[in-house]
């Protein structure tokens, strides 16, 4: 175990499967109690038990608990400044509420924001092991908070002129500080059927300023004490109506979260900054709420009433078994699919009027699905959905795809016709990258929708070859490839010096009919490496000169 009050930098010091904080930035730390909770002489088994008064190893914004797996406790938590005020109590939520679908819940506790602070006390209930606080320090500078306060500033000034279906004025990952944190691996995409509300459990009394730390303390509580790829949620919303981008990989897009177990992959999950446990949330940020949700469920062709019957993948926070079919509302709240009091009562209270106010806020409701990195002139389906606002059917209509390369116009590309229930799906062969979008012009009841462009990404088709690996010093030797879709592709001949690789030849060559060739020889006898890149595609061949 570690000293009491010594910060972990060992990662020896942690359990097996936990990430390693001595990799990890000084923006997180952790703390042992266990020494803490003896010297306090209370029964673990009995009722509530409260730490002393603890100091920190640094200031801190956020603090969660860990502690061994098969533990099970309650906890709260307050802090202060030295000297200061204490926050009031704040209970810690089980981590396990939240989480992918696939994959062991997590031993401990999500964190709570309790502002700038050095000093804290833990009141559990329970008998847990291996007990140790987390820390995440993530407050921006005051510099910072005001550069972002006049962004926000400007973004509400433009936002009245907003075209129709376009988001409402969010804060991006790179605003608050999301670089800090990348993903571990990239995206995954599934389906939008319904929206999930939730709270962070953290103290209300925040300022505008602190929201964006807030969010960034969450990002690094999930990514590097959970261990999870990325923030868990979607989308996060403050009391004062702004909105951030949650997890990476598009806000347009069905990016999977780690908000509701069992349900990830068919829900989006937007979370409510505060604790909703028995307050309701503030107006504005209901009216940002419901701005968000009607936007983004009509991205995807989705109403934002009514309900819809989903199958459970399950999972030892679902309510569920996996394969249970379980009819939602389109707006629903965590603790309708999950073993859990999130949203709280307060703010589950007011989803009856979200769905309402959301209506108003929804756009076209026109779609087109994910798209992926196509790589090479393949055929790739494309599908999407048409769903009319008033419930009027949507089906044998007529959809127009058009296409947009960089820097040009939108061109006509293919037509299909919408199923019985709306949806409409055909297969095409992208030329380049672009965009593309999906196209209703109307007819004699309902007027023209357009869906919101999707961005299309091509990859060139790379292949190199060269004749053999060895060849005689004075010699040239020919590289031949193919590279589809590609005007132009670089040829790179490096060799390998004492420490590095260096470069000896570079040309950019024509590609004609999908191929290109190029005779090169090098000045030296050594190790060669031949690095051939068409767009952000490489490949590389190893040859020695003799």
């Amino acid at each position: 175990m570690l000293q009491a009050g010594a910060l972990a930098t060992l990662a020896g010091a942690l359990r097996p499967g936990t990430p390693a904080l001595a990799a990890r930035p000084a923006s997180l730390f952790e703390m042992d109690l266990d020494a803490h909770l003896q010297a306090a002489g209370a029964a673990r088994a009995g009722g509530w038990q409260t730490t002393p008064v603890l100091r920190a190893p640094r200031r801190f914004d956020l603090i969660g608990l860990r502690w061994a797996r098969g533990s099970h406790a309650e906890a709260e938590v307050r802090a202060r400044r030295r000297g200061g005020r204490w926050t009031e109590w704040a209970p810690l939520a089980d981590a396990a509420e939240h989480g992918p679908d696939h994959g062991r819940p997590v031993a401990g506790t999500d964190p709570a924001f309790v502002g700038a602070a050095d000093e804290f006390q833990v009141r559990l209930r329970g008998a847990p092991r291996a007990l140790r606080a987390r820390f995440v320090r993530a407050l921006p500078t005051a510099t910072a908070a005001r550069r972002l306060g006049r962004r926000l500033r400007r973004r509400r000034g433009y936002a009245r002129a907003a075209q129709a279906g376009a988001p409402p004025p969010m804060i991006m990952r790179p605003e608050w500080g999301a670089d800090a944190v990348p993903p571990r691996e990239p995206p995954q995409y599934s389906a939008v059927h319904m929206a999930l509300v939730h709270h962070t459990v953290n103290a209300n009394d925040y300022g505008p300023e602190d929201s964006a730390g807030i969010v960034l303390g969450i990002a690094r509580y999930h990514r590097d004490t959970h261990g999870w790829n990325d923030i868990g949620y979607n989308f996060l919303v403050d009391k004062y109506g702004q909105i951030f981008e949650g997890r990476a990989g598009g806000i347009d897009q069905a990016v999977v979260g780690a908000q509701a177990q069992g349900w990830n992959s068919t829900s989006t999950g937007i979370a409510c900054i505060g604790d909703f446990t028995s307050v309701a949330n503030t107006p504005e940020g209901m009216n940002a709420l419901a701005q968000l949700i009607g936007w983004k469920l009509s991205v995807h062709g989705v109403p934002v009433q009514g309900t819809v019957t989903l199958t459970s993948i399950g999972g030892g926070e679902n309510k569920y078994p996996a394969g249970t079919p379980v009819t939602f509302q389109r707006i629903g709240g965590h603790r309708d699919g999950c073993n859990t009091a999130c949203p709280g009562n307060g703010l589950y209270g007011q989803l009856a009027a979200l769905r309402v106010a959301a209506a108003q806020y929804a756009g076209t409701g026109l779609s087109i699905g994910t798209l992926k990195e196509i790589r090479g002139l393949v055929p790739v389906d494309i599908s999407g959905a048409l769903r009319f606002q008033d419930g009027s059917s949507a089906a044998g209509l007529p959809i127009a795809l058009e296409f947009q390369a960089v820097g040009a116009y939108y061109e006509p590309f293919a037509n299909v016709v919408t199923a019985a229930d709306g949806t409409w799906r055909t297969t095409v062969t992208f030329p380049e990258s672009g965009r593309v979008r999906a196209i209703f012009a109307g007819d004699a009841a309902r007027g023209r929708l357009e869906s919101l462009p999707q961005r299309v990404t091509v990859l060139a088709k790379l292949s190199v070859k060269v004749a053999r690996r060895q060849f005689r010093f004075g010699k040239s030797f020919t590289v031949r490839g193919t590279a589809e879709p590609a005007d132009t592709v670089r040829v790179v001949l490096q060799r390998r010096g004492r420490r590095r690789w260096v470069r000896e030849r570079s040309r950019v060559l024509r590609v004609r009919k999908g191929n290109f060739k190029v005779k090169l020889r090098p000045r030296s006898r050594g190790r060669y490496r031949l690095v051939v890149q068409a767009g952000r595609v490489k490949r590389r061949r190893s040859l020695r000169i003799f």
